[in-house]
This record gives structure tokens, sequence and C-alpha cells, in this order.
């Protein structure tokens, strides 16, 4: 077990490239104003001819979780998929930079790298335009056994279950995580998400998944109920550790019968919300790895998001592992 590296996921591989604006570029480009906008590769290469990108940072669900699990002082792999373009080229210059391998390297040989370009303004209203580009592609042939074993849990994303290709490459990944005995964990991403998958979201949940993360809306939309609690037997009836957050009320740790409740760590003020799903996930991943009880890997994981929300942008600003 020493030998193991923390978490392998497997999620949509992006970089944010940050662009200061103001409300009238935004409506120019024919945007949706404080919202993401899915946008095509044209696009995508339109606005970086057009605009001056001030910053670039690593970054998708999945990459905002591995980057958190770092600043704790964890390690791991990242599979996603990449193209050798400016882009990529950062990106995996970044994975390394901060300790993560990237064993995939460059296997997209016409899309282009995924893109998450937003448009910052001064009162720091963010209007993101994504280009999902290589990412959603993953397929079976991107998946190896020798990038994904000796790791003690893996970790998958969601998002990514849009693609059938990429569906069929997260179960070929399951069965080596298996075959390895790692802990699988997953989570719902997003309520669309959710709505678009609940079937074979429940599938995969239940024959497949050891640790489960949610928030309020997604765990209650999942089993199609207005009530928490009902969400919550819902929880303990799946056997497992789920882990549930709930904004300002801090979040739940259901263990099969157990609940534990998981005060929030208080923040001066919220200022961005972004990632901070993504940054739960990852102080939780680290407790688990090194063995903490639910009720540590829950304040970890608390310690986590709260950092992310006390500033702009999903990575962390100071080192996690400074916090615990």
């Amino acid at each position: 077990m020493t030998d193991k590296l923390d978490v392998v996921g497997i999620g949509n591989a992006m970089v944010d490239a940050m662009i200061p604006s103001n409300k009238e570029e935004v409506e120019k480009n024919n945007l949706n104003r404080d919202s993401m906008n899915l946008i095509d590769e044209d696009l995508k290469n339109s606005l970086h001819k057009n605009y001056s990108i001030k910053e670039m940072i690593g970054g998708g669900s999945l990459g905002n979780s591995m980057f958190g699990i770092t600043s704790f002082g964890g390690n791991g792999s990242f599979i996603g998929k990449i193209k050798n373009d400016d882009i990529g080229i950062f990106l995996q210059k970044d994975m390394v930079r901060e300790g993560l391998q990237f064993p995939l390297g460059f296997t997209s040989p016409d899309i282009s790298t995924g893109c998450c370009t937003i448009f910052v303004e001064d009162d720091g209203t963010r209007t993101m335009c994504t280009f999902l580009g290589a990412g959603t592609l993953i397929s079976p042939e991107d998946i190896h056994p020798e990038h994904i074993t000796s790791h003690k849990i893996a970790y998958l994303e969601g998002y990514l279950w849009d693609n059938q290709n990429a569906k069929m490459a997260m179960k070929k990944m399951v069965d080596i995580c298996k075959s390895d005995n790692q802990q699988i964990a997953f989570t719902l991403s997003d309520l669309f998400c959710v709505d678009r998958h609940r079937d074979s979201f429940k599938e995969l949940i239940e024959n497949d998944v050891d640790i489960l993360f949610a928030n309020e809306d997604e765990i209650k939309a999942q089993c199609q109920t207005d009530s928490f609690d009902n969400a919550v037997d819902y929880a303990k009836s799946l056997n497992m550790i789920v882990a549930i957050t709930r904004s300002e009320n801090g979040s739940v740790v259901v263990n099969k019968n157990e609940v534990i409740e998981i005060n929030p760590v208080q923040v001066d003020k919220v200022v961005d919300t972004t990632g901070a799903g993504d940054l739960y996930a990852a102080g939780f991943l680290y407790g688990i790895a090194k063995n903490k009880d639910l009720a540590t890997c829950g304040h970890y994981a608390s310690i986590a998001a709260a950092e992310i929300i006390s500033h702009y942008g999903a990575r962390p600003l100071v080192k996690l592992s400074n916090l615990i």
C-alpha cells in the first residue's frame, strides 16, 4: 500500500484562459453574460485572437480536484486527452509542475485541447465560454493498465458520461481499478448530468462505486425526491460512503446507516463558488488516501472548499497542507 499513489482520476482535460473585460465586450460577442456558454473551436480561436489572455490555469472539474489533492501534499495521475497545441502544452507542464502524472501525453491528432475562456469584469462577473475539445473524446484505446494500477483510489468525473466512447473508457478503467483493489469514487458533477444519465448513473453507482460525491440538488435529482431526508435515506440504502455538500449548511457524510454532519469552515466573504465541490472532493479523497476517519475527511474537505470560495479561481492560493 505504501508504494501506491493516492488518486488516479479520469475527466475532461481543460485549461481556463482569463480575459479581463467588460459587459460591452461580452454582449458584443453574443454571449450569455454571467453564465456558461458552450462554444465551438472557431469562436474559441476568434476570442483568443481578438483578446489578450491575462492568465492561463489548468482546470476542469477533475483537474481542480487533482490540483487540490497535490496542494494537501498528496499525489496521483490525471487520465485525460489533449492535443500537442499551445493549450495542451501548457496544461501538461502545469500538471507536472504541480506534482501530477499525465501519462497519456498528446493523443488527440486533430481536435484541439479543451479550453474555458473566461471574461472577467471588474466587479468579478465571470462569463465562461467552454470549448470541450479533445477532452471528451477519450476512448477505451486510451486506457492502459500500466497508467491505472498502483493507486489507492480511482476518481471518475460524471461530466465525461455524455460521450459514449468516454463512457466505455471509464468502464474499462473501473474494471482495471477493481482488479487492482482500488476504491472507486464518482461525482454526479452537475444537475443536468443527472437528468440526462439517471438510469446509467444508477447502474454504475450500485455496481461499481465505493464513494459518491453530490451536492444536495444532485442527490435529490438522482433519487427523484424533493426531500433532503428522503435523499439521505437513499444514500443510506446504497451501503457506501456518500458525501453530500449543502453550501452554507456544510455537508453530510453517509456511511451505510451512519450520518455524520460536517460543519462548514467559515469565511469572511464568499467571493466565487467556482470549484467548491471539486475542492471538497479533493480534501475528502486526500483524507481517505491517508486513512483518516470520515469526520476528518469531511473536515479536510470543508477546509479546501472554504479556501476556494474566498477568492476568484479554482486553484488554492495557499498550500492546503498548511491549513490542516
